[in-house]
């Protein structure tokens, strides 16, 4: 399953590619994805977006909880056109 064009497509694209495997050894973690390459896994998501700013910089890299289903965050604001 390819995901939208993004600028962490590649990231994204590997996490789905290896969800499977990720829930099946780290479930209800955290992953740290740079590229085609899971870095590590870890139990908070701030340890991984803290080891993912000392080894990247501000390069993009991608930090995603490893559950089953995710569910959407819908935000509404009343600001409109602020």
């Amino acid at each position: 399953m390819a995901v939208a064009d993004t600028t962490l497509h590649v990231e994204l694209d590997f996490f789905e590619e290896h969800r499977a495997e990720l829930l099946g050894r780290a479930k209800g973690k955290y992953a740290l994805i740079k590229g085609h390459r899971l870095v590590d896994v870890f139990d908070s998501e701030t340890d991984a977006i803290r080891r993912g700013y000392h080894e990247f910089g501000n390069d993009a890299f991608l930090v995603k909880h490893i559950i089953d289903v995710e569910v959407p965050f819908n935000f509404t604001s009343f600001n409109v056109g602020i």
